[in-house]
């Protein structure tokens, strides 16, 4: 391949970015317990979505520097067919105020069997719903299709010419992908076939292209990947490095209602950048900006974060601190649930990607670790990891009696949002890696893998440590480097495998045999009681057998 950035003669390309608005008709139902019981496990906002969404197409259509608008799925709460109805005429609305609107559809657009959940007093009712998600293409139709320079209808996957230079591919990856372990979300054969030679008849044309698909392709966190595995990309893993390898390096997700923007570089040294964007209706309630710069080799993100919604009432908060209160707090109310109401907790797991299956088998794990959290304190913290966090007591005088719940509530709004702000150089950043350290020391004197239970995991430290902060791109705005496509032709240069220098402010903890020691001696000290308690039953029952005996030998005298 040649050693250029294609498209480098282009100017600028600025797209609005959108996904997941999950809109939702209120002829579906609004009120009652049932519609109540439905909330009260959402992340996102369901009834009022229509306002949240007037108010997002109303600050696109503000800004007149662009008029290209892409959105990666979910356009409705559950594919009911009044919500696509209503939505579409939105979308209509929207190119009438000077919008082009490309749209892919995905996972809760249409539902097998062709109904969806609908309310109505204390009942919960079934409304019809899309069921063949190929109908989804014609409905869709004039949001992208009308104007694909190419198709591929039975995976209902598009591109568009955006502007001289450059190409948009609407890639639906919705039950596409059949692997030897199963379909799911992806790529067919065919389909990869047609998306490489779409690639090539760009790049023979030196023509930019930027995709946008559904499913995330880069894990926002090692956490993620564990407990979210079923929401990534099926086979993203080699279809990431063979989509960078052939100079496809940009992909807007969403999905997983997650802000954030990772990356990954292949063995060859190509970039592959996944810039996911938050929920509109969800927590962030936010749009990006990007601008695609190949002239410069760049690409510039930006955050829009909505925080007026005329008709939504927030109690006088802005609608993103509202949102925070609304996600955040039922998050609050799962945490409380792992440690006193583990039933409620199995209900509520599937709003953050965890079966009810995969919630059951780890309610050992789990419900003891809701109990535990629920007493811990940083002090407390602080007494096991003294020595690997290197701080004093004066150090955590004013965290001291802070929550480890709480804390804990932060980090996942945190994963949601963006950008956690403990660093290396925090004192939160140094006890939690400390005592993490402590754990990992224990479970390497006794052998125990963390991978055996969740795949992927090398450490519990390796998994925790990138929920305190970010040490890739900044997840609101950044500035993301384009580079050639690098081959044997063409070797990438070192600095394209290089990582950051990191020097660990947390010692590495030697206490795992002390605790290991210490439970023995718990346990042998249990066994212990165990023996006592067993040999003064053993007297108590020798006792009265001798005893009833004796009374049979006198009863036996007087016969």
């Amino acid at each position: 391949m040649p050693n250029k950035i294609y498209g480098s003669n282009n100017e600028p390309l600025k797209i609005q970015f959108i996904t997941d608005l999950h809109y939702y008709s209120r002829k579906i139902g609004t009120e009652g317990k049932a519609y109540e019981k439905a909330e009260s496990k959402s992340q996102k906002v369901i009834k009022d979505s229509d306002l949240v969404i007037k108010a997002g197409f109303d600050m696109l259509c503000e800004d007149t520097s662009t008029d290209i608008v892409v959105l990666s799925g979910d356009t409705t709460r559950d594919g009911e067919i009044e919500s696509h109805k209503e939505f579409i005429e939105m979308l209509y609305d929207l190119k009438k105020r000077g919008k082009r609107v490309y749209v892919i559809t995905a996972t809760h657009d249409y539902r097998g069997g062709g109904v969806a959940p609908g309310y109505d007093g204390d009942n919960e009712i079934e409304v019809p719903a899309v069921e063949d998600r190929h109908d989804l293409w014609k409905m869709y139709y004039d949001f992208g299709p009308s104007e694909a320079i190419a198709v591929h209808e039975d995976q209902m996957c598009y591109v568009v010419q955006l502007a001289p230079g450059y190409r948009l591919f609407a890639l639906n990856d919705d039950n596409n992908f059949k692997g030897e372990n199963g379909g799911g979300s992806g790529y067919s054969d065919d389909c990869m076939q047609w998306i490489m030679e779409q690639l090539k008849d760009a790049h023979d044309n030196d023509q930019f292209v930027i995709a946008m698909t559904h499913h995330p392709m880069v894990s926002p966190s090692p956490f993620y990947s564990i407990i979210g595995a079923g929401d990534m990309q099926k086979n993203h893993e080699v279809t990431r490095e063979i989509f960078a390898d052939n100079g496809l390096n940009i992909m807007l997700t969403g999905h997983t209602h997650v802000h954030d923007i990772g990356y990954i570089t292949t063995p060859k040294g190509n970039r592959f950048y996944d810039i996911a964007c938050g929920a509109m209706i969800g927590c962030p309630p936010v749009m990006r900006n990007v601008t695609i710069d190949p002239k410069n080799a760049k690409v510039d993100v930006e955050t829009v974060t909505i925080k007026e919604v005329p008709g939504l009432d927030t109690g006088g908060k802005p609608f993103d601190e509202y949102m925070k209160g609304f996600f955040f707090g039922m998050i609050g109310g799962v945490i409380d649930a792992l440690a006193n109401d583990y039933e409620r907790f199995i209900d509520t797991a599937p709003s953050f990607s965890i079966s009810k299956e995969k919630a059951r088998k780890l309610k050992p794990v789990l419900h003891p670790l809701g109990k535990f959290l629920n007493r811990l304190t940083f002090k407390k913290i602080w007494k096991l990891c003294k020595k690997e966090s290197g701080l004093k007591k004066e150090d955590i005088a004013d965290i001291a009696d802070n929550k480890v719940v709480d804390f804990i509530l932060e980090l996942v709004q945190n994963l949601y949002c963006g950008d956690s702000p403990y660093g290396p150089e925090t004192r939160e950043y140094k006890l939690t890696c400390g005592f993490l350290n402590v754990i990992d020391s224990f479970l390497g004197v006794i052998h125990l893998k963390i991978g055996k239970f969740l795949k992927g995991a090398t450490s519990v430290r390796s998994l925790v440590e990138p929920l305190l902060w970010n040490s890739g791109y900044c997840d609101a705005e950044a500035t993301l480097p384009l580079y050639p496509v690098f081959d044997d032709d063409n070797p990438a240069p070192a600095e394209m495998f290089e990582e950051k220098e990191f020097v660990d402010p947390v010692k590495p903890s030697k206490k795992g045999v002390g605790i290991l020691c210490l439970l023995i001696l718990a346990v042998l000290v249990v066994l212990a009681v165990i023996v006592c308690l067993i040999v003064l039953i053993v007297k108590g029952i020798i006792g009265l057998v001798g005893l009833a005996a004796g009374k049979g030998l006198i009863g036996l005298l007087f016969v």
